[in-house]
């Protein structure tokens, strides 16, 4: 994780799924953050979910510039995605953004699904 004047960074996470999107709470001043966050995606089509890709961007919370810094990436594909109860934490590798990129690291996510019935729409 790249670090800000102090020797630290401000992390995190921009979440995408099936044109969703969530964001994590910034975990200032942590070279290794944990964010223990459970973030929800409704899936409307339970037939596209085969195509669907989760996308996880980081982020350095730049406060003052009020811009924040890019620093990486990954995406998980459906074959990860588990029924609820058979979810295990998982490390992925960070994507380095460019062949120049000095981040490096891994993230671990706990990818799982809950099958619910849709409730009957009223007339």
């Amino acid at each position: 994780m790249p670090k800000d004047g102090k020797g630290t960074a401000s992390a995190y996470a921009i979440v995408d799924f099936d044109g969703q999107r969530r964001r994590t709470k910034t975990k200032f001043r942590d070279l290794n953050p944990i964010w223990d966050e459970k973030l929800e995606f409704l899936v409307h089509d339970i037939e596209s979910i085969a195509t669907e890709i989760l996308k996880i961007n980081l982020y350095n919370d730049k406060k003052k510039r009020k811009i924040s810094t890019f620093l990486d990436k990954m995406k998980l594909a459906d074959s990860v995605f588990v029924k609820v109860g058979a979810e295990s934490l998982v490390y992925y590798p960070l994507e380095k953004n460019s062949v120049f990129s000095q981040i490096k690291g891994e993230i671990g996510v706990k990818v799982f699904y809950v099958d619910e019935e849709a409730p009957p729409t009223s007339m």
